[in-house]
């Protein structure tokens, strides 16, 4: 299985016995608020089915999910999903301890090298919810532009739909870090 490390982070693929700790990170309303897929409060159930979903996806080839550990213990996760032919769409969370240090960016740039090098991107794109823009800075600091296009995406935190904004990166002038390493 693909194993990606970047300067401070080691991000593999999700395992069954990473749901106590996904339960515990998110059960936070900032990640719940800012998410499409995870609701409010959290649950160990939720975060058991969660990862179930996850490794059915991975298996089915069309979703590439990964646990982001500093020191082997899980601070992150970041994926990618295939929305088209040759078109991925990356996203990310970090938990409350750790957001502020560049963790986001890393991760976002780590996912899109993935996209690029193991899927065979030739599209990438992301969306932000429109009250999040920390989000959306980190995205167009790795190269990602404002599509123009705004569209409603139901937030299980909120129950409710939220304006998102869509962005995409040119694939073709994507530098990422020299820091990446993907093992497959």
């Amino acid at each position: 299985m693909t194993v990606i490390r970047t300067k401070r982070f080691t991000l593999r693929p999700i395992e069954k016995t990473d749901a106590p700790r996904f339960a515990f990170l998110c059960n936070d309303l900032e990640i719940a608020r800012h998410t499409a897929r995870i609701p409010h409060p959290y649950t160990r159930q939720d975060a058991e089915l969660f990862v179930d979903q996850l490794i059915a996806a991975r298996i089915k080839g069309d979703e590439h999910a990964f646990a982001v550990c500093r020191d082997h213990d899980i601070i992150a996760c970041a994926g990618t999903l295939q929305t088209g032919e040759r078109v991925w769409e990356i996203g990310y969370w970090v938990g409350a301890d750790y957001r502020g240090d560049g963790v986001a960016s890393e991760i976002a740039d780590a996912m899109v090298q993935f996209a690029i090098g193991e899927m065979g991107a030739e599209v990438i794109t992301a969306g932000y919810f429109i009250d999040n823009p920390v989000s959306g800075r980190v995205l167009e600091k790795i190269g990602f532009r404002d599509t123009g296009e705004t569209v409603m995406i139901t937030s299980l935190g909120r129950k409710q739909p939220v304006s998102s904004y869509r962005l995409e990166l040119d694939v073709a002038s994507f530098s990422g870090s020299r820091d990446v390493v993907i093992e497959a």
